[in-house]
This record gives structure tokens, C-alpha cells and sequence, in this order.
């Protein structure tokens, strides 16, 4: 990966928020960080095809035969 340099300027919030987080030596990495996470998202995992009540409810809740009491 080919690193580039340029210069950022930050409001004093979020260099203040960034040094206190993160510390002086990460600021680079922290930004990149965000930045990645901001242009290159990841989809989320799409329901489609799936019953409508479960797009409703979500699947968090839901269990397989091996997780019921009998």
C-alpha cells in the first residue's frame, strides 16, 4: 500500500477529542481509520426473499430445535 502525505486541519474539538482517545503518535491512524470506515462502508446482510414477519421482528431472537427445552 502506497502511503501519501498531505496536511489536515482539524477544528480544536477533534484534535482535542482525537490526542485523548487515541494519543498524539495515532492521529494518522485514527483518521484513516474513519475515513476507511466512511467511503469503503460494508453491507449489511440483506433479508431479502425472507418472510415478512421476520423482517418485522429480526432474527436475533430466534432459536433452533437444539436451543428449546423439552
Amino acid at each position: 500500500m502506497r502511503v501519501m502525505r498531505t496536511t489536515v486541519e482539524l477544528n480544536d474539538t477533534v484534535y482535542k477529542t482525537i490526542v485523548t482517545k487515541y494519543g498524539k503518535r495515532n492521529i494518522s491512524t485514527t483518521i484513516n481509520d474513519i475515513l476507511v470506515r466512511y467511503f469503503f462502508k460494508l453491507k449489511k446482510k440483506d433479508m431479502f426473499g425472507v418472510d415478512p414477519w421476520l423482517k418485522k421482528k429480526g432474527t436475533k431472537d430466534l432459536r433452533d430445535e437444539y436451543d428449546r427445552n423439552l
